[in-house]
Formats: structure tokens, sequence, C-alpha cells
């Protein structure tokens, strides 16, 4: 029982880190669009020239877009593509609470499990 309890909290902690980086992501290319740039792919996020301030500091803008605790507002008059990725943040945020909740509601099964 107690390996299944690793393991299942393994897979929330890298479904937490998957969504975070997805949600990290997805800011970059909103904030790429919305500059006039052609989005990069998603997977080439933290693959950059890291002595590069630009490129740095973009990232960080980017970081800092859509707060967790904020409601993303999808407005009407965007373009559609950053419409789409408003909603794709919004899901992200849905999964990375559920990812939270899950995580707590294990730490406090944990003690029944482990027998701690």
């Amino acid at each position: 029982m107690a390996i299944l309890f690793y393991i299942l909290v393994s897979l929330v902690i890298s479904g937490l880190l998957f969504l975070f980086y997805r949600k990290m992501a997805l800011q970059m290319q909103y904030l790429q669009i919305e500059k006039g740039q052609p989005p990069s792919p998603l997977k080439e996020f933290l693959f950059f020239d890291w002595g590069n301030a630009k490129a740095r500091e973009l990232r960080a803008e980017a970081f800092l877009l859509f707060p967790m605790l904020f409601a993303v507002q999808v407005e009407e008059g965007e373009k559609e593509a950053l419409q789409e990725i408003k909603l794709k943040v919004k899901r992200s945020h849905v999964g990375i609470y559920f990812c939270l909740i899950l995580f707590i509601t294990l730490g406090i099964v944990s003690e029944r499990i482990l027998g701690l």
C-alpha cells in the first residue's frame, strides 16, 4: 500500500510541475503574439540563451502575466489566438488547483497509510 501511495504522490507532483511549465509556456506565447512576434513552441520555453538578459527579462514578464489567484478575463475584442491561449491558461489553473487539493489530501491520508 505504501508503494502505491508513493507512486500516486510522485504522479501528482509530476502533474503539478507539468501544468506549471505548460502555464509558463502558454503565457510566453501570449506575450509574443501580443507583441507581434511569431509564437515559439511550448517545448522551447526553458531552452534559450541564459546569458541573454533580454530573453530572461521577457520570460520573467511572461511568468508574471496571469497570477494564479486572479481570474483570467477573456475579452470579446481580442484576437482569436489570444482568447484560445487564455482559455488554456484557465484550464491549467484549474488543473493546478486540482493537483494541490490532491496533494494536500494525500498529506492528510499519509498518516493512516504510512502509520506515522
